[in-house]
């Protein structure tokens, strides 16, 4: 019933409602049906009706938005309340326009698959189910695909709420006492990024068994003495005291013996760094 009859209607729903037995007299406009504490999700189906209103029932789809669209009213944010919750913000936008008290009444049609993604630099990218329970965690997701990819950057796992928002953790934050406390929602999506040392190398030259690039590690660390290991430490010719470390066109000269016998304060490189081994002269 429309605003423009609202006058006739007060008088007619005042005495109807004088007529009543308190208890159905009290009774709210709204249906509470029985899953009415299921919180809606991104691709719930969702069928409204309104008492006496034909024109205005509908089974609508949930978007990724959270929206859903509905006659006259237009689009509802709904998603992530629960089904009474927006039974009643949709009851109130029609009541505050358009209805007097309108008898809304708001159930599932059909209920989103319910899954998670994990993708990027994992070892098994792809979908997750949620457990019957429909409790999943971060911890769990991650142990699930297998753990990160030898080129994941560790402190590069985003989050995207499928309701919005998107927040970053590093491993150890995943596998740390929070992990599980990381509460996963049908929709979401993982994204483990890439290092952003992938790909990128220092230069060993000189009296090293293997002169040539040696590629930097995803974890961003790499010193002295691991890049002359791998690239087959020093030969019986080189010179430990006189290694240089050219760092973007400045040279550093250090004492490669004394460096690798201080284990606790490592000479750490950086990417494009070119360390030359000089030969002993007899």
């Amino acid at each position: 019933m429309f605003k423009s009859d609202h006058t006739i209607m007060r008088l007619i729903l005042a005495l109807a409602i004088a007529l009543l037995p308190t208890s159905m007299a009290t009774e709210e406009n709204t249906t509470a049906p029985a899953d009415s504490s299921y919180v809606l999700r991104p691709n719930d189906a969702v069928r409204l009706s309104v008492y006496e209103e034909p024109d205005l029932s509908v089974s609508v789809r949930i978007l990724t938005t959270g929206e859903a669209s509905f006659p006259l009213i237009g689009s509802v944010k709904i998603g992530g309340l629960s089904v009474a919750a927006a039974t009643r913000k949709i009851h109130e936008l029609y009541a505050k326009d358009y209805l007097v008290d309108p008898k809304v009444t708001l159930t599932i049609d059909g209920y989103a698959d319910q899954h998670i993604w994990v993708i990027g630099a994992v070892k098994n990218p792809g979908q997750i189910p949620i457990p019957a329970a429909g409790q999943l965690d971060m911890a769990s997701a991650m142990a699930t695909v297998g753990g990160l990819a030898e080129d994941a950057n560790a402190k590069g796992i985003q989050l995207v709420r499928a309701l919005g928002g998107t927040s970053t953790y590093s491993l150890a934050d995943v596998q740390g006492a929070n992990g599980s406390r990381i509460r996963l929602e049908a929709g979401d999506r993982i994204i483990v990024q890439r290092s952003p040392y992938v790909g990128l190398t220092v230069m060993i030259l000189g009296q090293v068994g293997k002169p040539g690039p040696i590629g930097f590690p995803a974890s961003g660390r790499l010193d002295l003495v691991t890049a002359i290991s791998m690239s087959g430490g020093l030969t019986p010719l080189a010179n430990p005291k006189k290694v240089t470390i050219n760092r973007k066109g400045k040279s550093t000269t250090v004492d490669y013996r004394e460096i690798s016998q201080r284990g606790d304060q490592p000479y750490m490189l950086q990417p494009d760094d070119v360390i030359t081994v000089a030969e002993r002269i007899f």
